[in-house]
């Protein structure tokens, strides 16, 4: 079995995944009970799960041949998740402790289901390790541009933000890709459920500084980072993601990085991949 964890450690100032497994010596555990615990129950949690299958099932099947198994374990107080695959089974386990960190919302949990299933479906670049894993920085992108997109198009998103304090430089993007109201509203949705993990990450690297929509990450990498990139780098990914105006029906490809995304060979200028993890072929 080929396996690809997303697990966060304390001991790193990286959130790795590794094929295989590893053994750690020490992994964030959070409690139902800990005061650390934000106010997710255990019904949401196994409710977010098994509407996440039931929406992504059929496509799964239609599209990839395959079955989606998606395993949520409340009692687990490990914050991790992650990605397997085994013939035409896709897999995708999550813990409780990761739905129980501070900064995660219940909209911050679909999109970390759905950095999962973009490790399947995101397409190129692809993991040299595993061949069939999208990278972690594309697992981001796709979970803002193909997943959360999907799941949300129909919903009342303006009802989903309108609690929320929704950052101007949010709102003013999504304002300046989309003329309808209705996909204003669920841009700012899966901006900010893409902040609800940025703000995990941080908290996990031991990062004092927090990742903001103003502020994005100015590093320009030499060589494609397969990894996971730090909380600003991750958020500028979910922010471009959610604010490229290709449509989500538009699938990646696992070769052609140019298919289903922005990209300046395509005339974009803005939605692009981060060049803080990305680098374009040519």
């Amino acid at each position: 079995m080929k396996k690809i964890l997303f697990v966060i450690l304390l001991m790193s100032q990286q959130v790795m995944a590794c094929d295989g497994g590893m053994s750690f010596k020490r992994m964030l555990s959070i409690p139902e009970k800990s005061f650390l615990a934000n106010s997710m129950t255990e019904k949401e949690f196994k409710n977010t799960i098994k509407n996440f299958e039931t929406f992504f099932s059929p496509m799964v099947d239609r599209d990839h041949n395959s079955e989606l198994i998606v395993v949520g374990s409340w009692a687990s107080n490990t914050v991790n998740a992650y990605a397997e695959k085994e013939s035409r089974k896709v897999m995708i386990t999550i813990y409780g402790g990761l739905a129980r960190h501070p900064a995660i919302t219940n909209d911050g949990l679909v999109a970390a289901l759905c950095h999962e299933l973009g490790h399947h479906f995101g397409g190129y670049p692809k993991k040299s390790t595993n061949k069939w894993s999208s990278a972690e920085g594309q697992a981001d992108y796709y979970a803002t541009m193909k997943c959360l997109r999907r799941i949300w198009v129909k919903a009342d998103n303006q009802a989903a933000v309108s609690t929320l304090v929704v950052p101007e430089k949010l709102a003013a993007e999504c304002s300046q890709t989309y003329k309808l109201e209705s996909d204003r509203f669920l841009c700012q949705r899966m901006g900010l459920a893409g902040r609800s993990v940025a703000l995990m990450i941080q908290d996990l690297d031991h990062d004092s500084i927090e990742p903001k929509f103003e502020t994005p990450d100015d590093l320009v990498v030499r060589a494609m980072n397969y990894m996971h990139p730090y909380a600003q780098c991750r958020l500028d990914t979910y922010f471009n993601g959610a604010i490229c105006h290709v449509p989500e029906t538009v699938e990646f490809d696992d070769d052609e990085e140019t298919i289903g995304s922005c990209d300046r060979r395509n005339g974009d200028e803005r939605g692009l991949r981060p060049r803080c993890w990305f680098l374009p072929k040519n």
